[in-house]
């Protein structure tokens, strides 16, 4: 709580001394004293200023004006108007309030530090003051409370920061865990098309392989048959006409035909075909003669 101060019986005394300064002093104090108690600090710190300009060094309109400023929460100037009277004051009671008010316009400020030793200051001029003793207890007790606030926040911060550096990395292993799944699953599709590919290009060799033995083995049968002579064409149509007339007479004298022919030289060729010629001359007589004689014998009904 900030303390106006009123001037002593002293100046009372240059009042009815005749002192017109006294007077005139004493006068503005008191209008600047009623506007302040009825809550006008703006035209209480008017009337201060005004009395300081036949008053410049004053130390009650100092610290009045400082009070002032106090009031309208000008606080910066009211500490620079509080240390101004501590630092020229020179009644002790004057200083010490000055201390004491500079210590409470500097707990405003959120400086409890500063104004923790403003009000051992003022305590050291008056121990009895019990307004400063007070707000001496309760700005260390303000100040141990933002303390240990801080070191909370500063805690909880931390936590946070530990709980995003924990997540960040648990995303950063899923998501390295992601890619490496990724990465396998390409290297398995890889794979696989690699061997689909080798399989396709196998089937595609085994398939040409195949194509050209096939086409080598109708060049080499082409070549064989490019190399038989006319002759031996002739003596192997021969040879097919032959045995079929042959397995034709066998099938009417109830023989079996051989399974398969067997491939006969130039000289069995002919003589089998000059026997085929013999067969059928007998055959030719052997009918005349039934002829004549009036015999048939039917063939076989095979």
């Amino acid at each position: 709580m900030c303390r106006i101060l009123v001037l002593t019986f002293s100046l009372l005394l240059y009042l009815f001394s005749g002192n017109t300064d006294a007077a005139s002093l004493y006068d503005t104090v008191q209008r600047g004293n009623k506007l302040y108690q009825d809550g006008k600090f703006d035209e209480a710190l008017k009337t201060y200023v005004d009395g300081q300009i036949e008053h410049v060094d004053d130390p009650s309109l100092k610290y009045n004006i400082a009070s002032s400023h106090y009031k309208t929460k000008n606080y910066e100037e009211a500490v620079k108007g509080y240390l101004d009277v501590a630092a020229t004051a020179k009644d002790v009671k004057l200083q010490e309030k000055a201390l004491y008010g500079s210590g409470n316009a500097l707990f405003r400020q959120g400086k409890l530090e500063e104004a923790i030793e403003y009000y051992r200051k003022a305590l050291e001029l008056d121990p009895n003051d019990q307004d400063a003793k007070h707000n001496l207890e309760f700005a260390r007790e303000e100040l141990k409370r933002r303390i240990n606030e801080a070191k909370e926040t500063e805690k909880k911060q931390q936590e946070q920061q530990q709980n995003q550096e924990q997540k960040q990395q648990e995303q950063n292993q899923q998501k390295e865990q992601q890619n490496n799944q990724d990465q396998q699953q390409d290297q398995n599709k890889q794979q696989e098309e690699k061997q689909q590919q080798s399989q396709q290009q196998q089937q595609e060799q085994k398939q040409e392989e195949q194509k050209e033995a096939s086409q080598q083995e109708q060049k080499e049968q082409q070549d064989q048959a490019g190399e038989q002579k006319p002759e031996e064409q002739q003596q192997a149509q021969a040879q097919s006409g032959s045995s079929e007339n042959k397995q034709g007479e066998k099938a009417e004298e109830g023989q079996a035909l051989p399974q398969k022919a067997q491939p006969m030289t130039k000289e069995e060729a002919d003589q089998w075909l000059n026997s085929i010629e013999e067969n059928r001359d007998k055959f030719a007589k052997k009918k005349a003669r039934e002829s004549v004689s009036g015999q048939y014998r039917p063939e076989k009904d095979w």
